[in-house]
């Protein structure tokens, strides 16, 4: 052995002894499971497990310090393969632990050639090791990174991830959409999104071997999801066998590839560097080649890639791995299955994208937001512990606040809320002051994070966020931010650093927290430097619709930055904006401010009195003017349209709270609410009883059963101004009897038969303002229609009755 080279240090028997007592105490902690596996890293480890135990009652942990005295004395290519199990499937291990054992491993199995004298047969037989171990090796880097990047993103989490209590929706089919932005006409469910659900865990069944999309909103956990199970992996459970290979690609991070690449390169220069040399790599992939089943590709943040995939190139024939392809050719290689055909692929993207891969999946699902449990949930394991004193104080000001308790549906925004809570707790002590900070920040998400930067370095970071957006870059490096404005962002936790590969090594690279921080940080720009002009401004204010269409322009953004405007165009951000403004080199500050806002008032005004927008559209517009709290532009909205139509899209408690500001600007004049086959949760009444002013209601799909009419018939008696209602279900019928202002009704097909007529008919007298009944096309007989009739003829108010 190489004499400059301590044996003490690097033989892997030598670490095991000196870090017997360590080690112990680690197993100590772990699965039952867990052992079991390491146990079956010993040759026969049935054997030799019915060897050590002496009574069939014998737990795994009872023979943990038999199996460490086994591999103290075992051969150093046993020992080495133990050592990196230990460190594949454990949890717990100091990092400076986990980091040596993984040394000495890898060391043994790289130094192994470096003894003298070697007879020629056996220096052939050690550097022509068989593929499979060299797979097996890079599976086991690979874990460790994994197992790294799992550490550092989950820091701080308020909940455990328990895929068993994770809620997705599943589309039913993979249609396309090449038409313009217009209402679709299907009269059910066209959005492709049934109410139907099923748990994560569920979701993931059987998706080996398959291409399985999981779309969701900004900050619903995608990321985080794909990382937990990328560690699931490392600990043998999960979806994903661990025979597999388990790759990891943040599609963001290869925007910045724009040479051509190999297979090869993709995973050894930019995935994850190995130890090995060249041989081993080929070894890896020519495996890989032979067994693409083998492998799990994660492509995480397909909406964060810049390159669209265009149809006419996605086509059949195989791709060569070994030719240098475009970043984006061997996307599209995967998702076709060109490449790595049989290989399990998992992409995460936000729905808007989905369209993209209609045709190239076998299952597409999307996380549903938080309901109220989970939220309480989240918002007490923050303050348990740490500021228990304020739990209860935070817990009420987020759910007395419609805006707040939107924003905390989806996770990443309810940790920020709850920082945001916690900040303001410690600074005020009323809580009514507390909602008024809240909204003078402009009731935008991120807005507490700016305040804790100095003006100019705040400056400075939106002139990057701004540049940024213009360019379509979410990776930024070193030489693109002033280092004091760089190390104050990553202090701050607005710029995360992530690693990133070129040319075959790693760079630093930096990224906004969230890509709606950076345009959070954008809008700011827009709102207090003159670099941005009167034109620019115009160019990005735009409602964007939720129909996508294939041929709609690609964006890596979320499309918040005009609604983030919008917020910044309230009056109570003036003086905030002002103090960044002076830090932009602007005179007359808030004259210039002023300005800006009135402009981008202007130009939702002028939205507002559009009659030709369509239903997501409108939806969009409800949303701006409620971040900007500008009751005169809410009440230009119903005047231009007294009744709101909406179709044939996914309704969430925040569209709904949105809509809400929008009713309530009228007072009792009243406004109109028309939902056909809009899928929504059950969540979204307890919004829309927020909605006072409603005097007309209609949902108009058989998608809302007899629990929906149910829930909705304790929300209708808090509209105060209301005086009709449209609906499919009988249910609803005892709910009435509450509502006496009401003056018409349609049941209209609804095949409420014979014991839904009857029903209704016994709350019709109570209702002494009803004047018009639609019973039609119900499937009933003569003898219901009699029933009707007797009940009718009593209720001298009711002037017409439709029930052919």
């Amino acid at each position: 052995m190489d004499e400059e080279l301590d044996p003490d240090d690097e033989n892997p028997n030598s670490v095991l002894a000196q870090e017997y007592s360590e080690l112990v105490a680690i197993l100590r902690c772990q699965l039952d499971s867990v052992i079991m596996q390491l146990i079956q890293v010993v040759p026969d480890g049935a054997v030799w497990l019915s060897r050590q135990t002496t009574s069939g009652s014998a737990a795994p942990s009872d023979h943990i310090e038999a199996m460490l005295q086994y591999f103290r004395h075992a051969n150093t290519a046993e020992c080495s393969n133990f050592l990196q199990r230990v460190c594949l499937l454990c949890e717990g291990i100091p990092m400076h632990l986990e980091s040596k054992l993984m040394s000495v491993a890898g060391y043994e199995s790289s130094s192994v050639t470096d003894q003298q004298p070697l007879t020629p047969p056996a220096e052939e037989q050690l550097t022509k090791r068989p593929r499979i171990d060299y797979w097996e090796q890079y599976k086991a880097e690979a874990a460790g990174s994994l197992q790294q990047r799992w550490r550092r993103l989950s820091e701080g989490l308020l909940k455990d991830v328990q895929p068993d209590k994770i809620w997705v929706s599943i589309r039913t089919a993979n249609r396309t959409r090449d038409r313009p932005d217009q209402t679709p006409s299907s009269p059910e469910g066209d959005d492709g999104w049934p109410e139907s659900r099923l748990t994560l865990e569920s979701f993931l069944q059987g998706c080996t071997g398959k291409v399985t999309v999981l779309a969701g909103q900004p900050g619903s956990g995608k990321t985080l999801l794909m990382s937990f199970i990328g560690q699931q992996w490392t600990k043998g459970l999960g979806p994903i066998p661990s025979s597999h290979l388990f790759v990891l690609l943040e599609l963001r991070q290869l925007n910045l590839l724009s040479d051509p690449l190999s297979l090869s390169e993709l995973l050894f220069h930019h995935y994850l560097p190995t130890t090995g040399d060249n041989e081993a790599k080929q070894a890896v992939v020519d495996y890989l080649l032979s067994n693409p089943e083998q492998s799990c590709w994660v492509l995480d943040g397909y909406d964060e890639f810049q390159k669209k995939l265009k149809r006419h190139r996605v086509q059949n024939e195989r791709l060569d791995s070994e030719k240098r392809l475009p970043v984006a050719e061997l996307i599209s290689g995967l998702l076709s299955r060109r490449l790595l055909a049989g290989s399990t692929v998992l992409v995460t993207s936000r729905v808007r994208d989905v369209v993209d891969l209609d045709g190239l999946s076998d299952k597409v699902g999307q996380l549903l937001p938080w309901d109220h449990r989970e939220i309480k949930e989240c918002v007490n394991n923050f303050f348990s512990g740490k500021d228990g004193n304020h739990a209860a104080n935070a817990a009420e000001i987020l759910f007395s606040s419609r805006h707040l308790l939107a924003m905390s549906s989806l996770p990443a925004l309810c940790n920020i809320c709850c920082v945001f809570l916690q900040h303001s707790l410690h600074r005020h002590a009323e809580k009514t002051k507390v909602k008024f900070v809240f909204v003078s920040l402009c009731s935008t998400k991120f807005a507490w994070k700016t305040v804790s930067l100095p003006a100019a370095e705040l400056c400075e970071l939106s002139r990057v966020a701004w540049r940024g957006l213009e360019e379509s870059r979410i990776i930024f490096l070193d030489e693109d931010v002033p280092l004091q404005t760089l190390q104050s962002s990553v202090k701050s936790g607005l710029f995360s650093q992530v690693r990133h590969g070129r040319g075959g090594g790693v760079v630093n690279a930096y990224c906004f927290l969230h890509l709606t921080v950076q345009e959070f940080l954008a809008a700011l720009r827009i709102m207090t430097s003159s670099d941005v002009s009167d034109a620019d401004l115009k160019k990005k204010f735009s409602l964007k619709t939720r129909w996508t269409t294939k041929s709609d322009q690609k964006t890596v953004f979320t499309d918040s930055l005009y609604l983030y405007v919008c917020g910044l165009a309230s009056s109570d951000c003036t003086p905030a904006l002002e103090v960044v403004a002076k830090a932009t080199g602007l005179k007359a500050a808030q004259n210039w401010v002023q300005k800006r806002q009135a402009l981008v008032l202007k130009l939702l005004e002028a939205l507002c009195r559009s009659a030709s927008l369509t239903g997501p559209k409108i939806l969009q517009l409800c949303h701006c003017v409620q971040e900007s709290q500008n009751q005169q532009l809410a009440q230009q909205v119903v005047r231009v349209r007294p009744t709101l139509e909406l179709r044939n899209f996914w309704l969430l408690p925040s569209d709904i709270e949105a809509l809400a500001f929008v009713v309530n600007s009228v007072g009792t004049k009243g406004v109109g609410l028309d939902f056909g086959a809009c899928s929504m949760e059950l969540e979204c009444l307890d919004s829309l009883s927020r909605c006072q002013y409603i005097h007309y209601l209609s949902f108009r799909s058989r998608k809302y059963g007899d629990k929906f009419a149910e829930k909705l018939s304790s929300v209708l008696p808090r509209f105060i101004a209301f005086s009709f209602l449209n609906l499919i279900s009988a249910s609803l019928a005892s709910g009435l009897q509450n509502c006496p202002s009401v003056t018409e009704l349609n049941f209209s097909d609804n095949n409420l038969q014979d014991e839904g007529i009857r029903h209704i008919a016994d709350v019709l007298a109570k209702l002494r303002n009803l004047a018009s009944v639609k019973l039609g096309r119900n499937n009933t007989s003569l003898e219901a229609a009699e029933c009707l009739v007797k009940h009718v003829s009593s209720c001298s108010n009711i002037q017409q009755v439709h029930a052919e």
